[in-house]
């Protein structure tokens, strides 16, 4: 942990009446998060500081103050319906969830959940239980409405802009801007379908990378909402299946979730939101990332793949 980040960490717990035995850097993306042992219990402290260059324009459309007050409804909403443990938000000295460091910095504290995360070492045999997590997730949302992300056509407008100035930067070349910008209006045609279809839509927790999904004893349970937000059904299994590279696990989770949510998903429209996802990776982080090999050649990977099967 950096001087910066435990100054940010100090200040707020100064904020709850805990006293911390140890603090541990759980990692640092989007919010500092960390692990806060207490003598009393164990907690999760995450503070919306992004790392630099790390950025969430295309997605903040209201304030982040805001959009947390909205995750800890969300938690607090799903507590006593989901059939999965859930990371319950605990109050600060002046009775609320949502604390203000600093600066507007908002910050919030959790309970912890015990378990292990996900990595690809186990993945593959929890393939089916993440599409049964993921339909598990949308029936205990529903009916839900408070203030979250939209992952609509208006985001597929804000990534075109945004792909369009990484080409400008030559952060992605001309070709590769074409390919994703082809991509997205498939995409766009494929949320124009699901509109028109009852139920097809729905609250996703839109980030089930394997380090969100913990295993505890009682199954899978997701952790970290803090990108979840209003979107569709078929983009939730599409995004689950871009954390794998075989079609036998992307079809255990087509499947696992069509038999546990009743809703059959097509699997061209999870393919589509597969590239969606990647493409949502490149047009938020370009800026970071596009002096760096791997990316490079991840963009010739799915320019030349991925996105050619979407088109």
């Amino acid at each position: 942990m950096t001087g910066s980040e435990r100054e940010r960490v100090q200040e707020a717990l100064r904020n709850y009446c805990i006293r911390e035995r140890k603090v541990t850097l759980i990692r640092h993306n989007e919010n500092i998060t960390c692990q806060v042992v207490s003598d009393e219990s164990t907690y999760v402290l995450r503070i919306h500081l992004p790392m630099e260059g790390f950025s969430l324009k295309l997605l903040e459309t209201v304030p982040a103050a805001e959009l947390m007050e909205g995750e800890v409804e969300l938690l607090r909403y799903l507590a006593g319906r989901a059939p999965f443990p859930v990371q319950l938000p605990v109050r600060n000295r002046w009775g609320n969830y949502v604390t203000l460091l600093s600066g507007g910095i908002p910050c919030e504290l959790l309970q912890w959940v015990e378990g292990t995360p996900m990595d690809k070492e186990n993945a593959n045999g929890h393939a089916g239980q993440l599409g049964v997590l993921a339909a598990q997730l949308h029936r205990a949302a529903r009916g839900f409405t408070g203030t979250r992300p939209s992952y609509s056509h208006d985001l597929v407008r804000r990534m075109r802009r945004e792909l369009e100035l990484a080409s400008r930067k030559s952060h992605i070349n001309g070709e590769q801007e074409s390919v994703c910008q082809a991509v997205l209006d498939e995409v766009d045609r494929v949320m124009t379908v699901l509109d028109k279809i009852p139920g097809a839509g729905s609250l996703i927790h839109a980030d089930l990378s394997f380090g969100n999904v913990l295993l505890t004893p009682s199954g899978p349970a997701p952790i970290d909402f803090s990108l979840s937000g209003f979107g569709y059904k078929a983009q939730e299994c599409g995004m689950l299946a871009a954390n794998y590279r075989g079609r036998r696990e992307w079809e255990s989770i087509r499947e696992s979730y069509g038999r546990e949510s009743g809703f059959p998903v097509d699997p061209h429209h999870m393919h589509s939101f597969m590239a969606f996802s990647v493409l949502l990776f490149i047009a938020a982080q370009h800026n970071r990332f596009w002096r760096e090999r791997w990316f490079r050649e991840s963009m010739a990977r799915w320019t030349g793949g991925l996105f050619q099967e979407v088109r």
